[in-house]
């Protein structure tokens, strides 16, 4: 018998997630792990993000992107916290240096992200 979310945190992890360290912070409930996996995709934190961009709004965009970095990290999705982290960096600096660049990155992260959880839960 599989475990309880198995294929979800294989799939997790081979995308570089810190699955156990993270259930690890979840008191080792993967349970709620889990539950708080399956909220992450409800929530759409990309466009904000990219609506930011577009607008060249640097207050909208380092509070948007500081949200992704903080729920990801959270959720142990390391690269999209890092790569969110970059923007909000670029946000309070207000550079649009490669930001093209890095809103893509970080919108392929998410996208990979909700794209795994979906089909695994």
């Amino acid at each position: 018998m599989e475990q309880y979310g198995s294929k979800l945190f294989e799939a997790l992890r081979r995308t570089g997630v810190e699955v156990d360290k993270t259930i690890s912070r979840f008191m080792d409930n993967s349970e709620i792990y889990i539950t708080f996996l399956k909220r992450f995709p409800d929530e759409d934190r990309i466009t904000p993000i990219k609506d930011a961009v577009s607008e060249k709004n640097f207050e909208k965009l380092s509070q948007t992107a500081h949200k992704l970095k903080g729920v990801s990290a959270n959720l142990g999705m390391t690269e999209l916290s890092e790569a969110a982290h970059r923007l909000e960096l670029q946000a309070k600096e207000k550079t649009e240096d490669n930001i093209e660049e890095n809103l893509d990155l970080t919108e392929k992260l998410y996208e990979e992200m909700c794209r795994i959880i979906k089909e695994n839960t």
